[in-house]
């Protein structure tokens, strides 16, 4: 397995063709989502979901529990688990939408761990960005180092 270092046109082009598989973090998609860097038109979709879920999952069940019957409040509960998850799904597909348009983003992600490419022979793919500040800035990059194990 070997280190292959593209540009982000390089990345797009090989995503489109089918050539990488991109596995985003899902736990941390929602970060991502929500940084300076992504496209500002997912985050108020992102906070809506996120927040009904939240909603749903805990203080509704509590509430109906009491002013309704337990029914309705297994049934919130129940709703907002499955709109939890469909908001972090959701999010891992903004993630990689947003990787593929904006270049600042992709190295964002890469730089701070949010995503792994991989190429059919299971080759770890990164930036080449990344690489040329690693190059550039040895002292402050020894956390990429330690977290992509390169040399």
């Amino acid at each position: 397995m070997s280190v292959i270092y593209l540009t982000h046109e390089e990345f797009v082009e090989k995503y489109k063709a089918g050539n990488f598989t991109v596995h985003v973090n899902k736990w941390r998609a929602g970060d991502f989502v929500l940084s300076k860097f992504a496209d500002k038109h997912n985050k108020p979709a992102y906070l809506f979901w996120t927040w009904a879920g939240i909603i749903l999952t805990f203080p509704l069940p509590i509430l109906l529990l009491f002013f309704t019957s337990w029914i309705h409040s297994l049934g919130s509960f129940i709703l907002g688990l499955l709109i939890n998850k469909a908001a972090r799904e959701s999010a891992c597909q903004f993630v990689l939408q947003n990787m593929l348009e904006d270049e600042n983003f992709w190295n964002y992600v890469l730089l701070h761990g949010g995503a792994k490419i991989k190429d059919k022979n299971n080759n770890e793919i990164y930036s080449a960005w990344l690489k040329k500040m690693r190059e550039k800035y040895p002292s402050i990059t020894s956390a990429f180092l330690k977290r992509h194990k390169t040399k």
